[in-house]
């Protein structure tokens, strides 16, 4: 009888998950990319700017800047300017590169937050945006950040999800983006793409690709660490059913 690694049973059970939510919905555009062997560091790029929501910086941070978590990777603050942005929860941030100036970033992370509002009507910086999500080799967004990923055009047929409370707000404005939104998910992995749902679902997101950066076990590792109690199935999300989803 063939024996599974824990780690096998995860992919399995993911895969399997993946299948049957998406297999009345849109195209799923494969599994999340492997780490190159000959990669090196990655280089992640932190997009931040003024009212973004704090959590879904720093609770991904935490996972991805864990320093035993085996995963050779250095963070980088970017933003519109050099000047230090302020969240939503008065707390300053600091750049060290703009959009414009900073190099090739692996991973391109967008977080949430009232503050995604001016970017989104900002054509420049959406230019730059989405000329960051083209070249990363993968790219994550918390909450309301799907919006600003939605708005760059590059993600028609996809499969996404958001913030469960400002679902119906992202949906209306991403119409023209022909995104295929999941309304119950903690996370949706979609090829490159990895997009969470509100403020603390950025640390579920976080763990999956640390687990597929590393290893299960690795991951549960930085979980237990953190004392965090990390809901490894994407279709576990108990907020869903808080806000209905009315929108035909």
């Amino acid at each position: 009888m063939k024996h599974f690694s824990s780690f096998s049973i995860f992919l399995i059970a993911t895969s399997i998950n993946v299948a049957f939510s998406l297999l009345s919905d849109a195209a799923y555009h494969g599994p999340f990319p492997k780490v190159p062997k000959d990669m090196g560091t990655i280089q992640l790029g932190a997009f931040i700017f003024d009212n973004a929501e704090l959590l879904d910086i720093t609770g991904p941070m935490e996972i991805f800047g864990a320093p035993f978590n085996n995963l050779d990777i250095k963070i980088n603050f970017i933003g519109t300017s050099l000047k230090p942005v302020k969240t939503a929860q008065s707390v300053l941030l600091t750049p060290k590169y703009t959009l414009s100036n900073a190099p090739k970033m692996d991973l391109f992370f967008i977080p949430g937050g009232p503050g995604i509002i001016p970017v989104m009507n900002s054509t420049k910086i959406m230019r730059q945006v989405t000329k960051r999500v083209k070249e990363s080799t993968w790219t994550m967004t918390v909450c309301v950040g799907s919006a600003v990923l939605a708005k760059t055009d590059l993600m028609d047929g996809y499969n996404m999800t958001t913030n469960k409370m400002d679902f119906e707000w992202v949906v209306k404005n991403s119409e023209d983006a022909k995104v295929n939104w999941i309304k119950r998910a903690r996370w949706v992995q979609d090829g490159k793409y990895v997009t969470s749902s509100g403020v603390s679902a950025g640390m579920d997101a976080a763990l999956y690709i640390l687990s597929e950066f590393t290893s299960l076990a690795n991951a549960q590792n930085v979980s237990n660490f953190i004392e965090y109690s990390w809901h490894k199935d994407a279709n576990d999300d108990p907020f869903a059913d808080l806000y209905p989803y009315t929108r035909s």
